[in-house]
């Protein structure tokens, strides 16, 4: 054999050699990370899972710390759920609006920041330990539901890296998209979970306000449906309508906390007895707060009896003081009032409606939208 054929054979062997570590180190480093997924998916909790994912990412990279922060709408509304290792406050705070300091075509890509970067400096003074860190970010689709912040920050007798390779780089890219998906899927379970047991709430607080008050048996249901075709018309986003069908569902909920003997009072009530009806839109409040619904449902809740002219109640709002959602539902409340049998009067023929709607325009009710109510009305939509 001739020292060129032997040249060429152990350059053959030598890239076998190559190819044979290059193939162990994939399948170490996909075996790794199938394991690091399926320690994920074990998690059903949230938190577990927010803490797992970060420790997870700084093990892939050994990472001396880290910071976590999930958004629930928008990228510039972060916040911190979980941080591993003796990261400053102040430093925490500085990485929360990083996203502020980096253009939005490089927060959908996983970067590193060390001393070579501009940007360094301004994350360094918060923390002389800081050799460099990677921003991670979390990435559903188009939508960004947070980042990582990975760091090397170590004395200057550690002999860890003080910068990230590529392989760690190319690690998190697999690993974030997958830690992503399951962070959503189990946020969006959450959500579904306490949407239907929200529901189920809903309803059995309806089921007790009806059963209160045997004159209005029903009446919140027929508020809620007509709310609902009225915001329609209106051209309301879906979102918004379904959020004013809860509110107007509940709207009487405070009537909870009356007594059946003034709700149920066949006469005129006395002064004190119509000082306590007023007081539900707070109690309503009050006894909703504890499950953290969205602002409007409170608001129809809180001011469907509050007047345009200023006279209503419990805060005397005027005109577009008043939310929108609880105008809206104050002139469906009145209407339903006023055309269904009360224990203090019968209901009123619709005509007759039509014409004390008419005199508390810009009165009682938002003017433009009794206009609307009133036009649908004469069109038989109601």
């Amino acid at each position: 054999m001739t020292i060129s054929a032997v040249t060429v054979q152990q350059q053959e062997v030598y890239m076998l050699q190559r190819k044979v570590e290059e193939l162990e180190n994939k399948l170490k480093e996909q075996s790794f990370l199938v394991e690091m997924m399926n320690v994920l998916v074990k998690d059903h909790d949230l938190n577990a899972m927010i803490k797992n994912t970060l420790h997870l990412a700084m093990q892939i990279t050994h990472s001396e710390a880290g910071c976590l922060y999930i958004t629930d709408n928008s990228i510039s509304k972060l916040k911190a759920v979980e941080i591993n290792g003796n990261v400053p406050k102040d430093l925490i705070k500085a990485f929360s609006k990083v996203n502020k300091l980096i253009s939005k075509k490089q927060l959908y890509d996983i970067i590193e920041i060390n001393k070579k970067n501009k940007l360094f400096p301004k994350f360094k003074k918060l923390d002389e330990k800081l050799e460099s860190f990677i921003i991670m970010p979390l990435i559903v689709g188009e939508n960004t539901i947070g980042y990582a912040v990975l760091m090397h920050r170590h004395d200057n007798s550690d002999n860890h890296s003080s910068t990230y390779s590529l392989e760690d780089i190319n690690n998190l890219h697999v690993y974030s998209h997958q830690a992503a998906l399951l962070l959503d899927n189990i946020r969006i379970n959450i959500e579904r979970n306490k949407k239907e047991f929200y529901l189920k709430t809903v309803g059995s607080l309806i089921a007790a306000i009806d059963a209160k008050d045997i004159y209005t048996q029903n009446h919140s249901s027929r508020v809620a449906k007509i709310t609902v075709e009225f915001s329609r018309i209106l051209g309301f986003p879906e979102n918004m309508i379904e959020t004013m069908h809860y509110g107007a569902l509940l709207h009487d909920v405070g009537k909870i906390g009356v007594s059946d003997t003034i709700l149920n009072k066949p006469g005129n009530l006395t002064e004190e007895e119509f000082s306590i009806i007023k007081e539900h839109p707070i109690k309503g409040v009050n006894i909703l707060a504890p499950m953290d619904l969205e602002g409007d449902v409170l608001n129809i809740i809180k001011y469907h009896h509050e007047r345009y002219d200023g006279r209503g109640y419990p805060e005397k709002l005027k005109g577009e003081e008043i939310p929108l959602v609880a105008r809206i539902v104050s002139i469906i409340d009145t209407w339903d009032a006023m055309t269904s049998d009360r224990s203090y009067r019968k209901k009123l023929p619709i005509e007759k409606a039509i014409q004390e709607f008419k005199k508390g325009k810009g009165l009682q009710f938002d003017p433009y939208l009794v206009d609307q109510f009133l036009m649908l009305i004469d069109k038989d939509m109601f």
